[in-house]
């Protein structure tokens, strides 16, 4: 990863998508990326800091991380929402 943080992103970006697109709709889908997204950053910054930034264990947290993001974000929307995922 080292300085490409942009590149880093991108198993927030799909691991978010993917995870929107079970819960099924729109709205869904982009704030799981959203919640990816941020996800990835915050495990970018902390790979980074702890020096762990090459191989499988930084593929591994980042993609942890997103799902995590992903779950928190769509789930804080959902109760601001009023909805629940379609089954």
């Amino acid at each position: 990863m080292g300085d490409h943080f942009w590149p880093a992103m991108y198993p927030g970006l799909i691991v978010g998508i993917l995870y929107g697109l079970s819960l099924r709709g729109v709205f869904n889908t982009v704030v799981a990326a959203l919640g990816g997204l941020v996800g990835a950053a915050i495990a970018y910054a902390g790979l980074i800091a702890v020096d762990l930034n090459d191989g499988l264990p930084s593929v591994i947290g980042l993609i942890v991380a997103a799902f995590i993001g992903a779950y928190l974000l769509t789930n804080i929307a959902q109760r601001f929402r009023g909805s629940h995922a379609k089954s």
